[in-house]
């Protein structure tokens, strides 16, 4: 929050005040005694003054600010208020008004700062409505929809800061204005350059992350896979029936509607071919095709729903409806900055119901390993632990749980100056030994995977 200094307070002050200060005047000594720290001795002298002159906005504003300094923020902004009751000229009654708002969301008291960021807003002498300052303090009382009708105004953007541009990103982002939050936090970047304190390179890649993020309306998977234990994760939604067996497909999907503040709704179209290698395989290759959609309900969760068609497109596939939960998270599963290796931990999960088949199948895994960044940072290899269990109702043996080892191996590809990567090649081998059920838990499973 950006409080009154003392310089501003004398910029806004009367003059005949401010050069009172400059004299041995004891009027000035509530002013030098707020320069000098003392705000406890400014808020009396200020008190003593008002109530000479009870009328007074810049007595108000000093009595505002000192109360701020000693963290009476609630009754700070009650003096703001009196100052802007009291003061005649525009700017300075706008200015005023800010610091009260400001003050009121320093005290918590978020709804009533929204009230007096509208009533500032409708007011038309205070002209708020064409103000940067006016928008970075509706981002901080949490009005982002009173934020971004006043960013709209693109002559503003000359005024911007590194910070009040990364402010405007999110507070865009959080909009669902992604091609505004792409521009601001672009700009933030670009002004990153000439700051005295620049961002971080940690603090750099994280903008970069989300602007890939924003900017992504489509995305293609791969992937390819032989196993005898079992399907993939990811990609794959259909178990495998026999012990050996290879797979290949892809996915395509588009977002309706862009992120959504981290909520998308996508359709997509995936296909499937699974190939049994066993000589005793009881059920032909399929090809099998999926048409559905996808959505993200919640944001800071990695969670998603799909219902689809499943569309037989030979005669070993099938036809039905399905509905899909999928979860996955953990840390280090991108290049971290400045590190050459870094803690790698992953969890995945998903469940499928088949409606017409009436059968649900599943899988859960975890990783915990260490990632080691190969000369540069777009090349990574991850050797892990493994502990995977899945669910079949299909077969007379439902569970399986196996534990092992596995190595992956990364590379990431197409970044820009402000987009992170976007693109990866993905190599993955495990080996897992039974636990407890199925014998599927034991095996091999290889998996190549390309995504953008």
């Amino acid at each position: 929050m950006r409080n009154l200094s003392l310089g501003i307070l004398l910029a806004t002050a009367v003059s005949t005040t401010a050069n009172a200060q400059e004299t041995n005047d004891p009027a000035a000594q509530p002013f030098r005694d707020f320069e000098a720290g003392r705000y406890s001795d400014a808020e009396a002298g200020a008190e003593a003054a008002l109530a000479q002159d009870p009328d007074n906005p810049v007595w108000w504003a000093l009595l505002a600010e000192a109360r701020a300094k000693n963290g009476q923020y609630q009754s700070a902004a009650g003096a703001f208020a009196r100052a802007a009751e009291e003061e005649p000229e525009a700017v300075r009654r706008s200015y005023f008004r800010r610091a009260q708002t400001l003050n009121l969301v320093q005290a918590g008291m978020h709804a009533e700062a929204r009230l007096i960021l509208r009533q500032s807003l409708a007011d038309a002498s205070l002209d708020a409505g064409n103000s940067l300052d006016w928008a970075m303090v509706a981002i901080a009382a949490r009005d982002d929809a009173s934020a971004q009708e006043i960013l709209a105004n693109e002559a503003l953007y000359d005024d911007f800061t590194r910070q009040s541009a990364l402010d405007a990103g999110y507070s865009a982002k959080r909009r669902g204005l992604d091609g505004r939050a792409v521009r601001f936090f672009e700009l933030g970047l670009a002004l990153d350059e000439s700051e005295q304190s620049r961002l971080s390179p940690v603090e750099r890649e994280g903008i970069r992350r989300e602007i890939r993020e924003l900017e992504r309306d489509w995305s293609f998977i791969a992937q390819g896979s032989y196993s005898t234990a079992g399907r993939p994760s990811g990609l794959s939604a259909a178990p495998l029936d026999d012990e050996r067996a290879m797979q290949f497909g892809a996915e395509a999907s588009r977002r309706i509607g862009g992120w959504r503040n981290g909520k998308p709704f996508s359709i997509f179209a995936r296909i499937y071919h699974s190939e049994f290698l066993g000589d005793d395989a009881v059920i032909g290759n399929a090809t099998q095709g999926w048409m559905g959609a996808r959505y993200k309900p919640f944001s800071s969760l990695n969670f998603n729903l799909e219902a689809s068609k499943l569309i037989a497109l030979d005669s070993d596939a099938i036809d039905d409806w399905s509905v899909r939960g999928a979860i996955s998270g953990g840390e280090g599963l991108e290049p971290e900055v400045g590190r050459s290796q870094w803690t790698y931990a992953h969890y995945y999960g998903d469940l499928s119901y088949l409606f017409e088949n009436d059968v649900a199948f599943g899988i859960a895994e975890g990783r915990f390993g260490r990632a080691f960044a190969l000369g540069n940072r777009s090349n990574v290899i991850t050797p892990y632990l493994v502990v995977r269990a899945d669910l079949d109702t299909g077969r007379e043996d439902e569970g399986a749980l196996g534990g092992g080892a596995g190595v992956s191996l990364r590379h990431w590809f197409d970044e820009t100056e402000t987009s992170a990567w976007r693109g990866f090649i993905d190599l993955d081998v495990q080996a897992r030994q039974r636990i407890a059920g199925d014998r599927r838990a034991t095996g091999v499973l290889a998996t190549i995977t390309i995504g953008r």
